[in-house]
């Protein structure tokens, strides 16, 4: 079963729990009582940056410790 990556841009629904703080440029943004948006940089998210990459890892792996990034389940 694929595990739930991080992106650009990444919605976690307030059920997963609590985002822990995230290294900067990362931008935490909650969405009511809904969940949270999480920006991982300002400017466009490319592959051929290292430092973007770097970054994804990171928060990545900060993400599965919270345990807010469990494998995807089907319904039914």
């Amino acid at each position: 079963m694929p595990g739930t990556f991080v992106g650009w841009v990444t919605y976690l629904s307030r059920r997963l729990g609590t985002v822990p703080p995230l290294p900067a440029p990362v931008q935490i943004e909650w969405i009511e009582d809904k969940g949270t948006l999480i920006v991982m940089c300002p400017e466009r998210f490319t592959v051929s940056n290292p430092e973007h990459i770097a970054l994804a890892e990171q928060v990545q792996d900060q993400l599965n410790r919270a345990g807010l990034l469990k494998p995807i389940q089907p319904q039914g």
